[in-house]
């Protein structure tokens, strides 16, 4: 009954599509918490870049409640909604990203821009997962390759995972045992049709945390457990942001203060 919520929640996210406009996505929209509806929380995060980026998306992350930490079934709809991702007001042309109303947790940053077509991120894909008793290379290799062929586009069956999305690229995964957490961006190359049936002129994108779990199945499927999407738009750019991984964006502790630090984004 859970993995059927999953796919039917999959599926609705699937067919909803944004306004275009770029990385930009407006505060309120689905993917991110409305601060008008979370609740008052001390701790406050400014990050200072160093360039500017006025198209720049800075997402915080927090892991506390993540949906593989804190089941969604039986919360209200305000407890999800403190629960989500939260998205930070740019002031300086985007030099300065500022996130209020946070409750005391870690968080990790992602920054996408679409004018640049650019991801840095810190995320920490699976709250179990630690380098040091990671399987063995041989292990870690058949592992990524059998998932890699789990969620990406299918030629075996009709379908697949998100089969809405023509053109799948794995960024990073994290084996925890038999599950893993997986960062993957997805792109809909072919034709797209908004609520309205006018063909979308765009591309659409998505960035995405996956989790997924090994099954005992002949071909070791790995079967989506659960998942976050942290960023989904139309946008003109019909290739994969570029993917750039930066530690110091990860696990950033926000107490009951504003918490200030500088970040450098570098470009490779």
């Amino acid at each position: 009954m859970r993995y059927a919520k999953i796919a039917f929640a999959c599926i609705v996210a699937s067919c909803m599509t944004l306004l275009a406009g770029g990385s930009v996505v407006p505060v309120g929209t689905y993917l991110y918490a409305n601060l008008d509806k979370v609740k008052d929380a001390p701790g406050a995060l400014e990050i200072h870049f160093n360039t500017k980026g006025p198209k720049r998306l800075v997402i915080a992350y927090g892991q506390k409640y993540r949906k593989m930490r804190k089941d969604r079934d039986g919360t209200t709809e305000e407890q999800r909604e403190n629960y989500k991702p939260r998205l930070a007001k740019l002031a300086n042309d985007g030099q300065i990203a500022r996130f209020d109303k946070l409750p005391p947790d870690y968080y990790d940053i992602i920054v996408v821009d679409d004018s640049t077509m650019t991801i840095h991120e810190g995320i920490s894909l699976h709250h179990e997962y630690e380098q040091e008793t990671e399987p063995d290379k041989d292990t870690i290799a058949k592992y990524q390759e059998e998932i890699r062929k789990s969620l990406g586009l299918r030629t075996d069956r009709i379908g697949g995972w998100e089969g809405f999305f023509d053109n799948k690229q794995i960024e990073r995964i994290e084996i925890a045992d038999v599950q893993s957490g997986v960062l993957m961006q997805q792109m809909r190359l072919g034709t797209a049709l908004a609520e309205s049936g006018e063909v979308l002129k765009g591309c659409i994108h998505s960035i995405d945390v996956v989790w997924v779990e090994r099954t005992r199945t002949e071909n070791n499927d790995w079967q989506v457990i659960n998942r976050q999407q942290l960023y989904r738009d139309e946008i003109p750019a019909r290739t994969f942001f570029k993917h750039i991984q930066l530690p110091e964006m990860t696990g950033i502790r926000v107490g009951r203060s504003l918490k200030k630090l500088n970040i450098n984004l570098p470009e490779k």
